[in-house]
């Protein structure tokens, strides 16, 4: 599922009407219907809907919405933004249709009528934002300022068409003021600003609405949303013949004196991944704590330094490991140290197998990431955004407010694969290509998720999948655990997304998430799950 701008979003709308000769007005009028199946869907019924509806096509998108409304017999008012005279082209076709159908409809053109107004928002179970859409590109002031917060101040749900008004398309920043929906139906695909924060909060639950707009009308932006289909396509096979050398040989290299956790995280991530076994080689002082820990996973001894730290010397007994072992991770709990930057210098360009480098990995070789160009195998890094500080001089605010292009840029420069964790987290692979993860949220803002995803998507790779593949299933399916966790209760911690790693495969590998609620016209930007499962 592409991600978009504005921009292409226009460029996709001019080329579908001019070069492919598909009306506008049928455009309105899918654009419509998706709305109203949304609506019609609801629990509970909506029986008493007002629509604000702005002067242009998301206006209009607007008015077909209280059409079909009115002819299902919902009770159906319409507050236009601007005067009658304002509207133009298939936005005024429809308004006048309504009109001649007597459809309640009034026209707001100065705040002498906000209270009027205020008054059928409160009496209404619904409201549809049809204000402004997705170009607005500049902030919201005066009349429709003070619309937007006529909105906001009722108790009655909203439900955005197509992006909440105010809500910038392409970043996701409130320009001003912006409406707080419950939930959004976006047309044809979803915009970039309903990815990114505060846009995503202000969103609610999307939901990608078909209107008869073609892929192959989109300018190439190389920018996609990780569905869980694809996810359930790509997840490596388990046959029933299988045994646990099918699956593979997950070789870590963690922890350190009060980090054994991580290491045991990270290990257990791997084995529930699906990886046949998971070797955990950590400091020899350390070991016996690890083995109280965990009873599934190998662990061995290394070398360390007087500080119960991995030595450097440890690097050749790890290269040894590594060549029967079909994936090396490196980082849960290890110490960023001169010393742990000493081994990833002998390991790395020399590593047999892919790597996967997180957490104090990463920080260590903010030393010299410059190290990482002389790997001789697939490398997937994942790091947060502090991590990312180190492996490219970037300030935080810089990476994040280029937190959708930044991982391919780098991806591309540097030949690894990179996934920004955050939110949204972004994958960006070696060939420019962008994927963002729809699943997550701040339940995995707690210490220990970041070994979970690094444990998965080394038992991915264990399996067969390639580093891009792994990735990608990886940081979807992390968040999807996430998320189930967090339906269940508050407090929760790494180890409970741990357990739900199963209920996660399980939503993407025994249901066909393809359809919406809403129908097959529709699209969900995050899997539905069970609770029960």
């Amino acid at each position: 599922m592409k991600l978009v701008t504005a921009e292409a979003m226009r460029e996709a709308d001019r080329t579908t009407i001019e070069d492919m000769e598909f009306p506008g007005m049928v455009l309105m009028e899918n654009a419509g219907m998706r709305v109203t199946e949304a609506i019609m869907s609801l629990e509970p019924p909506s029986r008493r809907v007002v629509v604000l509806a702005g002067p242009g096509n998301n206006g209009g998108d607007g008015l077909v919405v209280a059409r079909h409304l009115n002819r299902l017999g919902v009770s159906v008012s319409v507050w236009c933004a601007a005067s009658p005279e304002s509207y133009k082209g298939d936005a005024l076709t429809n308004l006048s249709f309504l009109q001649k159908k007597k459809v309640p409809i009034q026209h707001i053109t100065d705040e002498t009528q906000l209270d009027e107004m205020s008054q059928d928002f409160a009496r209404a179970d619904l409201i549809v934002d049809a204000l402004l859409g997705t170009g607005t590109g500049r902030l919201v002031e005066g009349l429709f300022a003070h619309l937007v917060d006529a909105v906001n101040a009722t108790r009655t749900p909203v439900l955005a068409v197509d992006i909440p008004s105010g809500i910038d398309a392409n970043t996701g920043e409130v320009l001003g003021v912006a409406v707080k929906a419950l939930w959004t139906v976006t047309f044809a695909f979803p915009k970039r600003g309903l990815m990114l924060y505060p846009g995503a909060d202000y969103a609610g639950k999307v939901t990608v609405g078909e209107i008869d707009i073609s892929p192959r009308a989109l300018p190439f932006e190389g920018m996609d949303i990780i569905a869980p289909g694809q996810v359930s396509r790509l997840l490596p096979r388990r046959p029933g013949y299988a045994h646990k050398g099918s699956f593979g040989r997950t070789l870590l290299v963690a922890g350190s004196p009060g980090m054994t956790g991580a290491a045991v995280l990270a290990g257990e991530s791997a084995l529930r991944g699906g990886a046949g076994l998971v070797h955990l080689a950590t400091a020899r002082s350390l070991r016996g704590i690890v083995e109280a820990k965990t009873v599934e996973l190998i662990s061995h001894n290394l070398p360390e330094n007087g500080e119960g730290q991995i030595a450097s010397q440890a690097a050749d007994l790890i290269l040894q490991w590594a060549e029967n072992c079909e994936v090396l991770a490196i980082g849960p709990g290890l110490y960023p140290s001169e010393e742990t930057y000493s081994l990833l210098e002998k390991i790395i360009p020399a590593c047999p197998v892919p790597m996967v480098i997180d957490a104090g990995g990463l920080t260590a070789l903010s030393a010299g990431p410059e190290i990482l160009l002389k790997a001789r195998s697939p490398v997937v890094v994942t790091p947060h955004p502090g991590e990312m500080v180190g492996l490219t001089g970037l300030r935080v605010k810089e990476i994040e407010g280029d937190r959708l292009d930044l991982p391919a840029k780098m991806a591309r420069s540097w030949n690894f694969v990179v996934a920004l964790k955050g939110a949204p987290t972004v994958l960006g692979f070696p060939d420019g290509s962008s994927w963002v993860n729809p699943t997550g949220g701040p339940t995995l803002a707690s210490a220990g998720t970041g070994d979970l995803l690094t444990g998965l998507i080394a038992g991915f790779i264990s399996q067969g999948a390639t580093v891009e593949e792994a990735t990608l299933c990886g940081v979807f399916l992390h968040g999807l655990a996430g998320d189930i966790a967090a339906e269940e209760r508050r407090g929760v911690k790494a180890g409970d997304v741990l357990l739900r790693f199963p209920a996660a495969f399980r939503t993407v590998l025994e249901h066909n998430w393809e359809p919406a609620l809403f129908g097959p016209f529709h699209r969900d930007l995050r899997p539905r799950y069970r609770l029960d499962q």
